[in-house]
């Protein structure tokens, strides 16, 4: 009887028993430059956030939103757009700096370098029309039109952060996400 009920609990269970084996691999710890390289762009990247959050406040709300509400999204979207832009250039420094020793890194650091560049018009565009947007009497507009220019900006965000991926792939840089588990290897 009890060799039965062996027999059960090893067919029933083999993922338990394999889990047995499992062996976490940690990360490969970074040099001090590239861990530099990846504070300062994921500093920016959270910049990037802010636009990110208050242009969905601006999407959810253009439809009902009252007259002085669609101000205050249209305010803070130049506010967040301003304080991204400041940060581009610390950001394309750092990128400057990296050590691209081979083709494909050397390759990567151009892209992210032009990536940035576009992505500062894009957020000194986007400082501008949001500060046109949010001034009186133009509640309206932003009703109107604000929705759309959120929308171009959150494109230029997503282009840009799959060239920053790419970047962090080419230079050996793991980013999880905030609460990642490692992945474990089975030995």
């Amino acid at each position: 009887m009890k060799r039965m009920a062996l027999l059960l609990v090893i067919t029933i269970c083999p993922a338990a028993l394999a889990a047995q084996g499992t062996v976490v691999v940690p990360e490969p710890a970074l040099d001090a430059g590239r861990a530099t390289l990846r504070d300062q762009l994921l500093r920016f990247r959270d910049t990037l956030n802010g636009i990110d959050a208050a242009a969905a406040r601006l999407q959810r709300d253009y439809r009902a939103a009252s007259g002085a509400a669609l101000s205050s999204r249209a305010r803070v979207m130049t506010d967040a757009c301003a304080r991204s832009g400041r940060n581009v250039l610390p950001a394309r420094r750092a990128v400057l700096a990296a050590d691209a020793s081979d083709s494909g890194r050397i390759k990567s650091r151009t892209q992210l370098l032009r990536a940035l560049d576009q992505l500062r018009v894009v957020l000194s565009r986007c400082e501008a029309d949001f500060a046109a947007l949010s001034r009186p009497g133009q509640e309206e507009n932003v009703r109107g039109y604000g929705n759309d220019r959120a929308v171009r900006v959150q494109g230029a965000l997503r282009r840009y952060e799959q060239v920053l991926a790419g970047f962090f792939n080419a230079m050996g840089i793991k980013v999880s996400p905030l609460g990642a588990s490692a992945h474990p290897a089975v030995g």
